[in-house]
């Protein structure tokens, strides 16, 4: 896909640059630092005393919840943020058919903005979830239990699988939001996410208890072969220069 760096570099770099990245920035900072600090001195408290048989399976539960959920919600914030506006600006404006003027093709277009978008999300959580998950052992958990708490199924799942199912979901939604209405493609971005967020709520302890396993890692990873294989599909029949042109002239408006 020639040139898609291209639209990857200037698609990353405008959204670093601008206001909305350093408010999102900001916050989600000052998350990292406060459940940092209120995780290390809520385990201080409830550590002493236990036995590391007694401690370990509620441990790999609470990482499993640190690595699950941090890296999704600063992803899925971003996502919405930044998905939509970007394709819908473009497409009002008339930047996106002079960039379909170029010999680039629509899908350089297509994966250049969906990493352009997603890669700066992604490491903005991973960064926040190896900042807690330090400061959560090397403050609390190891000096009390002489173990750093991380399972490799929590691992994968963390910076592995997970990402790949939000980046699975975020080439969907870019694909919709260039062949259709931009705001259809937020939709499906903000309704999948939304489950995403709900699931481990709605299963409760079913669930909660299943995070440090594989059987979780590999749930994400089906997922994201799931939403990428309809992505790939979708594309193969709508994804053309011509479709995202008369799309920006308000067809599916």
């Amino acid at each position: 896909m020639r040139g898609m760096a291209i639209v990857l570099r200037r698609d990353a770099k405008d959204i670093v640059h601008s206001k909305v990245f350093l408010i999102i920035a900001i916050i989600f900072g000052i998350v990292t630092i406060g459940g940092g600090v209120g995780a290390t001195i809520l385990l201080n408290r409830w550590l002493p005393g236990l036995s590391w048989a007694d401690a370990k399976p509620a441990l790999e539960v609470i990482m499993g919840l640190v690595v699950n959920y941090m890296p999704l919600i600063v992803l899925y914030t971003c996502m919405v943020t930044w998905a939509g506006d970007a394709v819908a600006k473009e497409k009002a404006r008339g930047p996106i058919e002079s960039l379909l003027a170029t010999p680039l093709t629509a899908k350089a277009v297509w994966m250049g903005k969906s990493l352009g978008i997603f890669l700066p999300a992604c490491i903005m959580g991973l960064v926040s979830t190896v900042i807690i998950i330090l400061v959560m052992n090397f403050a609390a958990i190891l000096p009390t239990t002489g173990y750093f708490v991380l399972p490799p199924a929590e691992a994968v799942t963390g910076f592995l699988f997970l990402p790949l199912l939000m980046f699975a979901l975020m080439w969907l939604g870019i694909l919709i939001s260039l062949v259709t209405n931009p705001a259809i493609g937020q939709l499906v971005i903000i309704s999948i996410g939304v489950i995403l967020l709900q699931v481990p709520g709605q299963l409760g302890g079913h669930l909660i208890w299943l995070l440090p396993s594989w059987d979780y890692a590999l749930y994400n990873l089906a997922g994201a072969a799931f939403l990428g294989v309809i992505a790939f599909l979708l594309s193969r029949r709508f994804l053309s220069k011509e479709n995202i042109i008369l799309s920006s002239k308000g067809k599916w408006a």
